[in-house]
């Protein structure tokens, strides 16, 4: 596996700071586009990004909520090993902050 940033481009940025959500972005990862990928920054100040997920919705219609009474989420997309998802989200935050400077402030 290359340890080389992935070639992400920023389409458009979405800022929304909720806890540790600081916005959302559309992104080309060659050919590919990902909408809402969410960036995120811990108080520590680490900085992540996630790809998309959808709630998980009971046969009623509403969705799960899990002990802490939050919404579960599962992923609608995935990447095969640790090691990749964090060379995204580094690829990520690196384009956003060269993109968009303080957005994950």
């Amino acid at each position: 596996m290359s340890d080389k940033p992935m070639p992400v481009v920023i389409s458009t940025w979405k800022p929304m700071v909720r806890n540790t959500l600081r916005g959302f972005a559309s992104i080309r990862l060659g050919a590919l586009k990902i909408n809402d990928v969410t960036v995120h920054r811990h108080e520590s100040g680490k900085c992540w990004a996630s790809l998309p997920s959808k709630p998980v919705i009971q046969t009623d219609g509403t969705a799960k909520k899990g002990d802490n009474g939050k919404p579960l989420y599962v992923p609608i997309l995935e990447w095969d090993s640790k090691a990749t998802a964090d060379r995204f989200s580094e690829s990520l935050i690196a384009a956003l902050e060269r993109e968009h400077p303080g957005a994950t402030e």
